[in-house]
């Protein structure tokens, strides 16, 4: 009996925890539009904002991607001069992506009133904290911490 109680116990305690993850995700992952409250202005104007930022995100990723891929292939060769040059060539892609990002919020941040300026540093902290959130984002701090130690 004691076992199917703490069976039951487990699962109820996994689903609340999954169904809290999901709602979150489903808030940080809504439209700034819906999120901030953004007038039909507003909205053009942070949508051709996005527009701008993914493409000047989408060649500096893609450069990263390759090398990071030569960078796994010196890894496995265990090429200590080739890991080394390669950890040089991604890091400052590492913080162009930073530079775009951040530049990306600075100008959506530029439309926003001061109660939306609150709801969009809400709305980015949430999104970074989500599971799944910006692989850029993650491999910039991962970089950070990395140039930190």
């Amino acid at each position: 009996m004691k076992n199917k109680i703490h069976t039951i116990r487990t699962t109820l305690a996994a689903l609340v925890a999954g169904l809290s993850l999901v709602t979150s995700a489903a808030l940080a992952d809504a439209p700034l539009k819906t999120a901030l409250d953004l007038d039909i202005d507003q909205a053009a104007q942070v949508d051709t904002i996005q527009k701008n930022s993914r493409d000047a995100v989408r060649p500096v990723r893609g450069e990263l991607k390759r090398e990071e891929r030569a960078l796994r292939r010196a890894k496995t060769g265990n090429d200590a001069e080739a890991i080394a040059k390669q950890e040089k060539a991604i890091e400052p892609l590492h913080r162009k992506l930073a530079e775009i990002f951040e530049s990306e919020a600075e100008e959506i941040r530029a439309l926003l009133s001061p109660e939306q300026k609150i709801k969009y540093k809400k709305h980015l902290k949430e999104r970074d904290e989500m599971v799944g959130s910006s692989r850029d984002v993650k491999e910039i701090k991962k970089s950070e911490e990395k140039t930190a130690e």
